[in-house]
């Protein structure tokens, strides 16, 4: 019942967008250095150390490289898991018995290894899904950090313009 009085949420899209978009795709996408544009000195110092010393930038940029150790080691359960050890064992006896006899003693060295492998059987895809998930959060991250460094340059870009 309460379903039945949601608007649609499509939008009808004029023409003229339309063919703007298929007219030249890639036409209005400015550059990554659109400011040098206005050539002016001080405004490109400014873009250039906004994008050096900003710490919102650099933050994201840290979010990126977490969320790229955790895709690694999500993505570990994929693989088998192998492990080994080794041991050595050294013993001596005396040269002397209970009779009071000596005998010259005794020394023995053992050495031992051990190798073993397990593979968990990935039947239901939860750790391909985890992998899967942990992998776009990383790419979500950069597509934030591109968000924060546009938003930043606009910030700066305004402040100058004003």
């Amino acid at each position: 019942i309460l379903t039945k009085d949601l608007p649609d949420p499509a939008l009808d899209i004029p023409e003229g967008y339309k063919a703007a978009r298929l007219a030249n795709p890639n036409g209005a996408t400015p550059t990554l250095d659109w400011w040098r544009g206005f050539r002016s000195r001080e405004l490109t110092r400014l873009m250039e150390e906004a994008q050096t010393v900003n710490l919102d930038i650099a933050a994201a940029t840290s979010r990126i490289m977490q969320a790229d150790a955790q895709a690694r080691i999500t993505g570990a359960a994929l693989l088998p898991s192998v492990s080994g050890g080794g041991q050595e064992t050294y013993s001596r006896t005396s040269g002397s018995s209970s009779s009071g006899l000596t005998n010259g003693g005794r020394e023995v060295v053992t050495y031992s290894a051990s190798l073993s492998a397990s593979y968990e059987i990935d039947f239901w895809g939860k750790n391909r899904d985890a992998a899967l998930a942990a992998e776009e959060t990383s790419t979500a991250n950069r597509f934030d950090r591109d968000v924060v460094a546009l938003t930043t340059m606009a910030a700066v870009a305004n402040a100058y313009f004003q």
